[in-house]
């Protein structure tokens, strides 16, 4: 099955590494692919590689100094390799039998051009039927929308971030 967690709120990724927790609680096999997320800023990662029976692979080069508050928004052929990467992590892993893969961010890489239609509509289509696939990110296209067998989206309401605070670690990164 494809899952779809798209929308301009907060908590894709969450809710993505919820339905990672709840397929590894009963003894599935779950791999977690993190699409342009290089670098330590990203605080899931800290207890996330620490879930033996998780598989999690990152990609994607740094993009945040953190002792500068710097966020680097140019993508560059680096990131673009990167992304292709990911993708064919992806695929290697087709063949081992998972129940369960999470695309974080790929949607995104598809939107900025790091990763092309052509090579993700592949990935969709070559996806095992006993595998379920999560792509998160902002924007899902209507191709993929209407592919997908769920599609959640998660819309921002309010956020603090407009009020002018910023953001703040352990609950943004």
């Amino acid at each position: 099955m494809l899952l779809v967690i798209t929308g301009n709120g907060k908590g894709k990724t969450t809710s993505a590494i919820g339905t990672a927790i709840r397929g590894l609680g009963w003894g599935k096999k779950v791999a977690l692919i993190h699409f342009d997320k290089g670098g330590s800023h990203y605080g899931e990662h800290h207890v996330l590689e620490k879930l033996q029976d998780l598989d999690v692979f990152r990609f994607g080069k740094k993009r945040f100094d953190e002792a500068a508050k710097k966020f680097r928004f140019e993508n560059t052929d680096e990131d673009k390799r990167e992304a292709e990467l990911a993708i064919q992590k992806i695929h290697n892993l087709y063949h081992k039998e998972y129940f369960l893969i999470i695309a974080d961010e790929l949607i995104n890489c598809l939107n900025l051009g790091l990763a092309d239609e052509s090579s993700v509509r592949e990935l969709i289509n070559k996806c095992p039927k006993e595998t379920h696939l999560i792509l998160t990110g902002r924007n899902a296209p209507e191709w993929m929308i209407e592919k997908a067998d769920l599609v959640s989206e998660i819309q921002e309401t309010k956020h603090y971030f407009k009020s002018g605070k910023q953001d703040i670690k352990g609950l943004d990164y």
